[in-house]
Parts: C-alpha cells; sequence; structure tokens
C-alpha cells in the first residue's frame, strides 16, 4: 500500500494481489476446525454410502461419494483455495483507492466501487494487522498495511464509539 496525503484528501491505495488475499483471509475468515465443520461431508459420505449399500442409483452415489471427498478437501486447504479463486478474478493485480472520512470508508477500482457509511457500520474489529468491518452489505477487511496516522486514528475512533 502507498499512501497519499494533502491538506484536503486523505486517500490511499493498495493492490489486489496474494500478499494481500494472503492477509485478507488469515485476519477475517472463521477457520475453526470440529465436527460441524465436517457435517456436510459427512452427510454426504453417509448418504453415499446408504446408496452403495441399498446396490440402488449407483451413479447417484459415486457423485455424493466424489461431493463429500472435494468438501473434505475444501476444508482441509480452505485457505488456498480462498486464495486461488480471488487470483483468478478479472480484479486481481488490480489497484484499489480507499478514501476514508467523516462520511464513511470508501474504496473505488475499475470493477467495482463500494462505500460502507458510518451508519451502515455495526462494528469494526481490530486484528494484529488490520480492521474488519461489520456493515449491512456483509463484512469487509482494511490492512493496516500502509495506512497513514490519520487512517488508523480515525479508525481507532470510530471503533471506541460503536462499543
Amino acid at each position: 500500500m502507498t499512501d497519499t496525503d494533502t491538506s484536503t484528501n486523505h486517500s490511499s491505495y493498495y493492490i489486489l494481489n496474494r500478499e494481500y488475499f494472503t492477509e485478507c483471509f488469515d485476519q477475517s475468515a472463521n477457520t475453526a476446525i470440529g465436527l460441524k465443520a465436517y457435517r456436510k461431508a459427512i452427510i454426504l459420505i453417509t448418504g453415499a454410502s446408504i446408496f452403495f449399500a441399498m446396490d440402488i442409483e449407483v451413479y447417484v452415489a459415486w457423485f455424493l461419494l466424489a461431493l463429500g471427498g472435494v468438501e473434505l478437501l475444501s476444508i482441509r486447504y480452505k485457505r488456498s483455495w480462498w486464495v486461488a479463486r480471488q487470483m483468478l478474478s478479472r480484479a486481481a493485480g488490480s489497484q484499489v483507492s480507499i478514501r476514508i472520512d467523516d462520511q464513511g470508508i470508501f474504496t473505488d477500482n475499475t470493477y467495482h466501487q463500494k462505500s460502507i457509511l458510518w451508519n451502515d457500520i455495526s462494528e469494526i474489529k481490530s486484528t494484529e494487522k488490520g480492521f474488519i468491518v461489520i456493515h449491512n452489505q456483509g463484512t469487509s477487511y482494511l490492512s493496516k498495511n500502509g495506512l497513514d496516522k490519520f487512517f488508523l486514528d480515525l479508525l481507532a475512533e470510530k471503533s471506541k464509539a460503536m462499543i
């Protein structure tokens, strides 16, 4: 990320690259591993076992078994799969401009413009490397890397005001 600071405008930008996507996933993804994470895979494999045991619709049984296997792989390689999907998106490698002011957080790149007004934000969680912004439209992640002191102070102030 690189910063630009003028007396009337505070803005910054970052590049949507592998490092940014990896940080985003590491800081914001729910990576809890437990029985609940494997629930879909267990159901699919159990369903396939039932079809195999009843000796009906073998193709459906193999399909369910394959889906169960894919689900197991998606749990094991969740991070790699997510980062790879992001890297294959058309936005990968593009520059995103970010502006944070008294109205809200605004991001803009060639493929997507987004504005998150302070009134729409329900919570801002500070992480080791960034901020998780929970708002009406979902959840967004902002990296601290490259944000100047103005941005960090404003986000910290807004975060405390929401508590």
